[in-house]
């Protein structure tokens, strides 16, 4: 079995949401309930590549039943389901982007988001010190010259650069040409700081529904729409397993990860969750 990471950096607003809500915004994202950090579900992931590989390119039949497994239907379905070569894990949060009194913006990030990222490698790098509340190391591009690096309307100190290696990793990880531009916004929160930007510094849009006789709001029909910011930065694994094909009188393996790798090549930016006709979900996309 073989492991990849999948890299997803959002262009335009995510809204992978959880239906209604009772509480101040009417429809939420998904978040984890431990950390409250953003995620994408892995089911989300595998329908929207599914349906690229299906209805946006090429790919036979067979292979994509040998990728993401066949949907069956009738009275054989038991007997001939069987699942798919590709197994996806929910993307979870590597870099999230907050505004900053210098450079406009930062990338924000943390121990427990690197050391998420780190277990993936075969080689994982070393995870940073996590700096005390109210501090942080922060790139160049963002750091003032009293040494402070102002998120929102909270005010850091700056212990530091970010760590040079991790930046440097981070930045291969996608070649969307603005987070080529990522390396001096890198800012290293402790996880509580971290915490609290993500659950509070999300995008919410108000919208309301027209009606059609008069073209004017409908009563009652005003509604809050929370979506992760253009520029955050997702990964989640996929674990890879070669299958025999269906003729047994062959010997071929499926080559799985090569796939989904030309897959993906041919089809850099995939869309996400929900809102899709309003421009929401636009993400570059690597795999590695």
């Amino acid at each position: 079995m073989t492991t990849k990471l999948l890299t997803i950096f959002t262009r335009t607003p995510l809204h992978v949401g959880v239906g209604a809500s009772v509480g101040a915004i009417d429809q939420p994202i998904q978040r984890e309930r431990h950390t409250g950090f953003a995620i994408i579900p892995g089911s989300s992931i595998k329908g929207v590549i599914r349906y690229t590989a299906e209805s946006l390119d090429s790919l036979g039949k067979a292979k994509i039943h040998d990728l993401f497994g066949p949907e069956l239907t009738g009275e054989n379905a038991e007997k001939e389901a069987r699942a798919g070569d590709l197994t996806f894990g929910e993307a979870q949060l590597l870099a999230f982007p907050v505004r900053s009194a210098k450079g406009s913006f930062a990338y924000i990030t943390c121990p427990i988001a690197l050391q998420r990222y780190a277990r993936h490698l075969d080689h994982p790098l070393p995870i940073p010190q996590s700096p005390e509340d109210q501090t942080c190391f922060g790139g160049i591009k963002v750091t003032l010259p009293s040494k402070k690096v102002v998120l929102e309307e909270y005010a850091f100190v700056s212990e530091g650069s970010f760590p040079e290696e991790w930046e440097a990793e981070l930045k291969g990880l996608i070649p969307d040409p603005v987070w080529q531009e990522a390396a001096g916004r890198l800012v290293l929160l402790s996880d509580g700081d971290f915490s609290h930007f993500v659950t509070t510094a999300t995008q919410i849009s108000t919208h309301v529904k027209i009606d059609a006789r008069t073209g004017a709001a409908s009563k009652g029909a005003l509604f809050n729409i929370e979506s992760v910011p253009a520029e955050t930065l997702f990964t989640a694994p996929v674990q890879i397993v070669g299958r025999p094909t269906n003729d047994k009188n062959s010997n071929y393996q499926t080559d799985s990860a090569q796939e989904l790798v030309d897959l993906l090549m041919r089809h850099p930016i995939l869309q996400f969750g929900g809102n899709s006709t309003t421009g929401r979900g636009f993400c570059s996309i690597t795999l590695r």
